[in-house]
């Protein structure tokens, strides 16, 4: 009976070491211009902007949840040089982290997440 929290034990200080997949960029903290641009940015197209309200606005327009800010680029630069586009693209649909596959978008297609990656990526002008 020693054997399985021994195991446990094992598993647990194997899953300790840094893997660069599973590790976060560094958190930067946005200004408050950029917190205000992301409370109160919207895409241009009507039909991104209702998906971008019922999906994405919840994280990627409220400071401190560690999702980047819309429109952050200190917070969104590592990731794009780290993943491009494509592996946002696969984040956006597989989860990353604390994000759910799909963004909560169960009906977005490739274009849709594409918009929405776009928008969130522009700064503030």
């Amino acid at each position: 009976m020693v054997r399985i929290p021994f195991l446990l034990l094992l598993l647990t200080l194997a899953s300790c070491g840094e893997q660069s997949a599973n590790r976060a960029p560094p958190r930067i903290v946005p200004d408050d211009a950029v917190v205000a641009f992301a409370r109160e940015a919207q895409p241009a197209d009507d039909r991104i902007a209702r998906i971008y309200n019922r999906s994405c606005r919840n994280c990627h327009a409220v400071a401190g949840v560690n999702a980047p800010l819309t429109g952050h680029e200190d917070a969104w630069a590592p990731r794009v040089a780290e993943r491009g586009m494509e592996g946002l693209m696969h984040s956006t649909k597989f989860g990353y982290r604390f994000m759910p596959a799909r963004g909560l978008c169960a009906n977005c297609s490739d274009d849709d997440y594409r918009a929405l990656i776009e928008f969130m990526l522009t700064p503030p002008d």
